[in-house]
């Protein structure tokens, strides 16, 4: 009885573990296109260039334009 009890314990601490690994890993993956998406605009800073910068600012004003406009896309 004793051993059972331990091997449901055993299983239940393997499945926590797994849960875990399974969010460090899509945590991981998110960093890493965050850190993709800084590289590339770091990139594009240095180059004089501002693209990424330039649509983050276009789909503020979007969105800024729709909530003047009364919810409505314009």
């Amino acid at each position: 009885m004793i051993a059972a009890g331990a091997s449901v314990s055993a299983l239940e601490i393997m499945r926590m573990i797994r849960s875990a690994l399974r969010e460090v890993r899509d945590l991981t993956t998110a960093i890493q296109v965050l850190a993709d998406r800084v590289d590339r605009l770091t990139g594009e800073l240095a180059e004089g260039e501002l693209l990424e910068l330039t649509k983050l600012a276009a789909q503020a004003l979007r969105a800024l334009e729709t909530t003047h406009n009364g919810g409505r896309v314009p």
